[in-house]
């Protein structure tokens, strides 16, 4: 062998020997098979001791494995979660066994102790499934798959009778409704029912609010047996999320009851309407505003005009009424004149010399407590027009102010001075009490007594709050899919609408915005009262 031949010879061995070195059974592998550049080891939900990064790039479900479905779906990677959106066409009993194809970098993929092959294995995705990657030297990462149908929020299919329009807050069009069994909930609901309008100026806005009276007594989402139920648009507040705000606070705060209520996706014969708030309807019952059957609930109504029947106190204010029920009532009779004569001596002693008189003066007729409650809700979340809800639970009780209500203008979004709307382009203030200088909260707070109680309520309202926080950054989690459609089927972002103070372009800056209002709204307050 010459010189030249030797030499080659020897480079032929010296690049097989770091061929071969360098297809080390620990290179990462990609699908099954396809090797990928090795890269920075990366944190998995397991132990992380190799050099491999374990990663799954991409989770989808093809339609071509998957009959059941109508359309290829690519799953959505965050972090270790994936989460998958079957389409709205998809029946709410849909097959959730899967076949999915995924990809990514890892020696193993298995659920549990079993084998998971990309696109022949097939899995039950009715709970959230955990995959575990694992590479050939024995780390792990697990990635947790949850498929959702549409947004993964509870789906409202309403129907009407002939497809006919929901036009009139005053007439009722028959059809059925059909609430999806969408996790945590463990129920569906199907039956008939009557729908009709429903608000003041919410029926004015073209995303419509939506009154529903079932043919029989239903529970819906868990939530207790009864036939009325409403859908609150909220199209003014594009958070979605200030009702939900202030239900949750009342629970907290443990006000004598607070409608229940969750998110839903609302289709109206067949067309997706967007995102609602499914909640229970204000009335007198044993498991909503349970009172005796002398009790009252009236609310201070400013489209009181609009009602079958009201009083006027003698300080000027209106009440409608909720129970008793105002179509069996007449002006002038017995239960009319007993709250009309109620409500007007209240007045007369609040507004009287002696008013501080802790058993002649107003504390005869109200329950300071539920005053206080009520006011400190309204100011916490800065609500700029609630209409109030009083209750008498018997004529021999004391009044009360619940259940919240009517949060749409509230936590910066709607601002008002002297009774006129402060428009755009103003900023909504925080330092500033929007109800305690009017009607009755005026006078009350001119008793030292009233005033102790309020700072008492605050120092707990105060340390609810970081418990508030955390529910509602799940309740933001929850509807993050949903405010997505909603916002395609309403695209009212980055307009100011009707008396608005702040415009933003997307949906986390109006969360954002309403959670800074909170904080700086709970600092301002704190130090109001501690003054």
């Amino acid at each position: 062998m010459n010189i030249i031949m030797r030499n080659y010879f020897w480079l032929y061995l010296l690049f097989a020997f770091s061929a071969l070195a360098g297809c080390s059974d620990d290179d990462p592998i990609v699908n099954n098979g396809q090797h990928e550049e090795e890269q920075p080891p990366e944190t998995g939900t397991g132990t992380e001791t190799g050099s491999s990064v374990l990663k799954l790039t991409s989770f989808n479900f093809n339609k071509s494995l998957n009959p059941q479905l109508t359309e290829d779906i690519r799953g959505i990677i965050d972090d270790d979660k994936i989460t998958v959106l079957l389409p709205e066409t998809t029946p709410s009993n849909i097959d959730l066994n899967l076949i999915p194809s995924f990809v990514g970098i890892y020696e193993t993929v298995k659920v549990g102790s079993v084998i998971q092959t990309s696109g022949l294995t097939v899995q039950n995705f009715n709970q959230t499934i955990t995959y575990i990657l694992t590479s050939s030297k024995g780390t792990v990462k697990n990635y947790e798959v949850t498929v959702k149908i549409f947004t993964g929020i509870p789906i409202v299919w309403i129907e009407t009778e002939n497809k006919a329009t929901i036009a009139s807050k005053d007439d009722y069009v028959n059809g059925t409704v059909t609430v999806s069994q969408t996790p945590p909930f463990t129920e569906s609901y199907q039956g008939t029912m009557r729908i009709k309008g429903r608000g003041n100026a919410t029926w004015s806005y073209p995303k419509k609010p939506y009154r529903i009276k079932l043919d029989s007594k239903s529970k819906i989402l868990g939530m207790p047996s009864d036939k009325d139920w409403v859908l609150l648009a909220e199209y003014c507040d594009k958070s979605l999320l200030r009702s939900t705000y202030a239900f949750e606070l009342s629970k907290l705060m443990e006000l004598s009851w607070t409608p229940r209520g969750y998110h839903v996706e609302v289709f109206l014969n067949g067309s997706y309407n967007g995102t609602y708030f499914l909640g229970e309807h204000v009335k007198v019952a044993s498991n909503r505003v349970n009172i005796g059957d002398d009790g009252y609930l009236i609310e201070n109504d400013n489209y009181w005009n609009q009602e079958p029947i009201w009083f006027t106190t003698g300080r000027g204010l209106h009440f409608t009424f909720k129970q008793p029920d105002p179509e069996e009532m007449v002006e002038g009779d017995d239960n009319y004149n007993f709250i009309l004569n109620y409500m007007n001596e209240f007045e007369s002693v609040l507004f009287s010399d002696n008013f501080t008189d802790p058993n002649n003066g107003y504390r005869k007729y109200i329950d300071v407590q539920s005053f206080a409650k009520w006011f400190l809700l309204q100011e916490t979340l800065g609500n700029a027009e609630p209409n109030p809800y009083y209750v008498l639970p018997t004529r021999t009780g004391k009044l009360e102010m619940y259940p919240p209500w009517d949060f749409e203008w509230s936590m910066g979004l709607a601002y008002m001075e002297n009774n006129t709307w402060i428009l755009p382009p103003a900023t909504s203030p925080v330092a500033h009490f929007y109800h305690k200088n009017k009607t009755y909260f005026s006078r009350l707070f001119q008793d030292p007594y009233f005033v102790n109680i309020v700072k008492q309520e605050w120092v707990k309202v105060k340390g609810l709050l970081p418990a508030l926080t955390t529910i509602m950054d799940e309740k933001t989690a929850n509807i993050r899919y949903a405010q997505i459609k909603n916002f395609s089927r309403w695209p009212i972002l980055g307009q100011y609408i009707s008396v608005g103070l702040v415009k933003f372009n997307t949906w986390q800056e109006e969360v954002d915005y309403a959670k800074k209002f909170l904080n700086d709204r709970a600092e301002w307050m704190d130090s109001e009262f501690g003054n």
